[in-house]
């Protein structure tokens, strides 16, 4: 049995301390983004896991009451009759929706070291509900099996074949079998002897594979894998200038109204305050790491999309960009291999790391010693391309200032004890080279990394 945990992004600590309470107790959870598969279509994974859910378990706030995500989530359900339990973390006026869609369910509110155990009650009621239901449909299967064995009985009665017959029959299927047999292993000779043989590589070495904004990509290969079959490639120059993720609350240092561009402000300690005016440094719900994994012309985003409206000069809005896979053809993307990706969290997640799957990936603080394994710089420039699209001009205010050509790039690193700022690579102008911005800055680089399977892969 599945549960799917419906809540805001906001919430995502609570989501995920009920997710592993249910897993831990048996209860298998749908809850994005962690489900949510690399190169599948956002809004599809949600449907599929609503449609392959029990019930619905819906963590009320008033984040989710105003999130459009969230009445989609909760409109699905009710339209396939999925069971809510609408748990109520704070007490929340409905918007006349959610209202509409949620006054006919169970509602339960958050008390003081309940521990979730409302939600456990709900769940193991759910499951004895279940079981019953289905011992309801054995039996009705035994019948219908019953009623099956007693008309074959029947019919086995009234067969007038006779064996020499039937043994004709069965002679005459093993023969075609056998030479179905033959053929299916002539045809596996046939692609064994054709299958290509794996490329050869050493780390250090420049390769072209897939194209981004109509030119090819040039890559580094930066690591090979112990038994030789995988190779990670990083992009060798900034392929283009994009914020991290855009303000939550969609504008840059504002909401509600106030204006948080001082020196010192609440939104420098109060950390989901933090998140919503500069954006989220958490790779896993990251804008950026949903548009490098994309391979869709229209790319949808789960909470703010990276309107340009919602980085810091409003500049640089990628919500109307094709994803970065999407110029890929289809033997480029299946020679990409899905890697299982750990980055550390910000405070308002339990645990201290977070595992995705993905396709493309930004590097974190811990690789950046692959460069230095495999020769290669740390230093990267722009293409043409991406200084032309760039519509901050920090890149050029660098180089006609200071003629530095070397630009900074996004690691998926968050800074500790905040929720907005990322580590990136430097451009060269100070010895450690290491520096913090916040994620809604838009005019720094993008140099993603892929792992490529090197028995498929086709280097131009």
């Amino acid at each position: 049995m599945q549960i799917f945990i419906s809540h805001s992004s906001r919430n995502a600590a609570e989501a995920s301390a009920i997710c592993r309470l249910l897993e831990e107790s048996g209860t298998r959870c749908f809850i994005a983004p962690r489900d949510i598969r690399t190169g599948k279509e956002y809004a599809e994974e949600i449907v599929n896991g609503l449609d392959g859910s029990a019930a619905v378990i819906l963590l009320m706030s008033e984040a989710a009451n105003h999130s459009p995500h969230v009445l989609r989530e909760v409109e699905r359900a009710v339209s396939k009759s999925i069971p809510i339990l609408v748990y109520k973390l704070e007490e929340v006026a409905l918007s006349k929706s959610m209202e509409y869609f949620l006054m006919t369910h169970q509602w339960v509110g958050l008390q003081d070291k309940d521990g979730y155990a409302r939600i456990l009650s709900f769940v193991a009621d759910l499951q004895k509900r279940t079981a019953k239901g289905q011992d309801t449909a054995a039996q009705g299967a035994q019948k219908k099996q019953d009623r099956e064995a007693a008309g074959a009985e029947y019919q086995n009665e009234r067969r007038t074949e006779s064996a020499d017959k039937k043994q004709a029959k069965i002679r005459a299927l093993a023969a075609a079998f056998c030479l179905i047999a033959v053929g299916l292993l002539a045809g596996f000779l046939l692609l064994q002897s054709g299958r290509r043989t794996k490329v050869q590589v050493q780390t250090g070495d420049t390769v072209l594979f897939g194209s981004y904004n109509g030119e090819e990509i040039s890559w580094r290969v930066l690591r090979i894998s112990d038994d030789g079959s995988k190779a990670v490639l990083v992009a060798a120059d900034i392929l283009t200038m994009k914020a991290f993720d855009a303000a939550e609350g969609g504008r840059y240092n504002r909401y509600d109204e106030v204006d948080y561009w001082g020196q010192e402000t609440v939104a420098d300690t109060d950390l989901e305050l933090q998140m919503l005016v500069r954006g989220n440094n958490s790779w896993c719900v990251s804008n950026i790491r949903t548009w490098l994994n994309s391979t869709a012309e229209v790319v949808l985003y789960a909470d703010q999309p990276p309107e340009a409206s919602a980085m810091a000069e409003k500049k640089n809005g990628y919500q109307n960009e094709a994803g970065f896979l999407h110029d890929f053809t289809e033997e480029e993307l299946a020679a990409i291999v899905e890697t299982e990706i750990v980055t550390g969290t910000n405070p308002l997640y339990d645990a201290d790391t977070v595992t995705t799957m993905d396709r493309v990936y930004l590097l974190s603080m811990e690789e950046l010693v692959w460069f230095d394994e495999a020769g290669i710089s740390k230093l990267a420039v722009p293409t043409q391309a991406a200084v032309a699209q760039d519509g901050s001009y920090w890149y050029m205010l660098d180089y006609t200032e200071y003629g530095i050509k070397e630009y900074c790039w996004w690691l998926r690193e968050p800074v500790a004890d905040t929720t907005s700022r990322c580590y990136l690579v430097g451009n060269g102008y100070t010895v450690e080279n290491i520096r913090q911005e916040n994620a809604g800055l838009e005019g720094y680089g993008v140099r993603p990394a892929i792992t490529v399977d090197l028995y498929q892969v086709s280097f131009r």
